[in-house]
């Protein structure tokens, strides 16, 4: 690692660390503590709980320090089971209290994102297994692609609380499955929704009376928007080499391997150009309920929208077309990775992934996505030479 990433970590932490209380100061100031995302989720945090049955409650509920809260991961439940409880496993009473949190934390906006990836994933689920069933596993395929196939859809998503709402200032609720991995934090007054990981395939229904149906509408169209706006040289800035990735490079497992900032700089854009990449920023920022989305926002102003740069691989003029993009500041990190009908998105806060400014702690993720699946290949191969 050169000497200029291995300083970027600290910068950041330090500008972290000076900026988060006045951001949530201003953005603050004129709404009632009732109104704010934290009272609210803490709230339905509560209720959530005292929802559940003893033996329920062990399962979800775990201590705020503990690991498997930057352990989440975006793959199947197959290749990682999760901590806490599976929708599945929820009475009807306890899915609309789980809903309710999910409501309380995340704007309109982030609620329906959220809430149709699950449906979305019991339609991946069905169509696999359909595959499956006709034409049986093809080559490449992984050896669990059966036990893969069934463990999609959306009661396999698991939650899990981390801290006691309520009674403890800090706490957090993590939601994860395929293409997902939400982790929300709540510091006093103060509240956080970084880092989100949302995807998706099919990213666009393709067939039936829902056909052209998209959970995820508009990520990859501000960003082709952006760079459908910029002039030659500019485009030429913002390209980097390399192939598409199928994945967010800086996942889970990744957050202190950030980066240099390259590519096009926003200081280098005209001000319309300036007003789609706030588009675009806001896409993903305003997936937070308002008072959550307006501090991070104004976070990001103190630091400076001058300073964030926009890194681009893939087709430049079809939004179809196998791309990626990354957009990265001082207080924002967006990853977008598409491949046929099918994205992986992330948004970090460089300086307050998991509340850490907040918190006064530094996390770190233990695993990442390729050594779960890696673990869960190994571990079905050793199963099977066992019989």
């Amino acid at each position: 690692m050169s000497a200029k990433h291995t300083l970027m970590p600290t910068i950041i932490t330090i500008v972290a660390l000076l900026l988060p209380a006045a951001a949530w100061s201003q953005s603050h100031s004129n709404i009632p503590a009732a109104s704010t995302s934290a009272h609210q989720a803490t709230a339905a945090a509560t209720a959530f709980i005292a929802s559940l049955r003893p033996e329920q409650r062990a399962a979800v509920v775990h201590e705020l320090a503990d690991q498997e809260r930057t352990s989440w991961s975006n793959v199947p439940m197959y290749v990682h089971p999760r901590p806490g409880l599976r929708i599945r496993d929820l009475t009807n009473t306890q899915r609309q209290a789980m809903h309710a949190l999910l409501r309380a934390s995340l704007s309109s906006q982030g609620y329906e994102k959220v809430t149709g990836i699950f449906r979305l994933d019991s339609i991946h689920g069905a169509r696999s297994l359909a595959e499956l069933e006709e034409q049986g596993p093809l080559p490449g395929d992984r050896p669990f692609a059966q036990h893969e196939a069934e463990s999609f859809g959306s009661g396999s998503y698991a939650i899990s609380i981390y801290g006691e709402p309520g009674r403890e200032t800090n706490w957090g609720w993590l939601v994860q499955g395929h293409h997902m991995g939400i982790s929300f934090t709540v510091a006093g007054d103060r509240a956080t929704f970084a880092p989100m990981f949302l995807g998706a395939t099919p990213l666009v229904l393709d067939e039936g009376v829902h056909a052209g149906w998209s959970a995820l509408s508009h990520e990859v169209t501000r960003g082709a928007e952006l760079m459908a706006s910029l002039s030659p040289p500019q485009r030429a800035k913002a390209l980097e080499p390399g192939e598409v990735p199928g994945d967010a490079f800086y996942s889970v497992g990744h957050k202190h391997e950030l980066p240099a900032m390259t590519g096009l700089r926003s200081a280098d854009m005209d001000a319309g150009q300036r007003r789609l990449l706030r588009a675009l920023v806001e896409e993903y920022v305003r997936n937070a309920d308002f008072d959550v989305a307006e501090a991070q926002l104004q976070a990001i102003d103190d630091a400076g929208w001058d300073n964030i740069w926009l890194a681009w691989r893939g087709a430049t003029d079809d939004p179809a077309a196998p791309l990626y993009y990354r957009v990265h500041g001082a207080r924002i990190f967006i990853e977008l990775a598409q491949r046929t009908n099918h994205i992986h998105t992330l948004m970090r806060d460089p300086g307050n992934d998991y509340g850490e400014a907040w918190l006064g702690t530094t996390l770190k993720e233990p695993h990442t996505a390729r050594y779960r699946f890696e673990s869960a290949e190994r571990a079905y191969r050793e199963a099977n030479e066992a019989r």
